[in-house]
């Protein structure tokens, strides 16, 4: 009976660990691209686009805007993740995906990412995901260095 009492703890302790490490640990592993200019849509599979689109981190998020110019292009951009250590529940070891929309201001190569908020579709995906209080539902300004490795495959 003792060695459960230690045992049980132990074994509580891995799983939760496992749950907490599975999901702060994604791996992205390819962009799908659509809308905007693009004729059809496109697979994207830079390895330092990919570092920077780490769903959990959220390198490729900027300050919050107001809005961007209606006028410019709209892509969806689609992040494709794989959990880096499997999880115990082999339904978790799937890909899984996080939707974000961008737009691209030609002029000055400057993009914009818009997470969609509770009443848009994608919605509730990414808050399978991860929910960005304060954040979903509203346009930023993409990070520069994430947004000049996407910007070349939209032309």
């Amino acid at each position: 009976m003792s060695r459960l009492r230690v045992l049980i703890p132990l074994l509580i302790a891995f799983l939760v660990s496992s749950v907490v490490l599975g999901r702060g640990n994604a791996r992205t592993v390819r962009l799908d691209l659509a809308g905007g200019d693009l004729a059809k849509p496109i697979s994207v599979t830079n390895k330092s686009l990919l570092d920077l689109s780490h769903v959990y981190v959220g390198q490729f998020l900027g300050e919050i805007v107001n809005g961007v110019d209606g006028q410019w292009p709209r892509y969806t951009v689609t992040l494709v993740f794989e959990p880096e250590i499997p999880l115990p529940d082999s339904s978790r070891n799937k890909q899984r995906t996080y939707l974000i929309h961008y737009s691209l201001n030609w002029q000055t190569g400057e993009g914009y990412v818009y997470l969609p908020g509770p009443s848009e579709s994608g919605y509730r995906e990414n808050a399978g995901v991860i929910i960005r209080e304060g954040h979903d539902g509203r346009w930023h300004r993409a990070e520069a260095a994430w947004a000049s490795l996407l910007n070349p495959y939209l032309h």
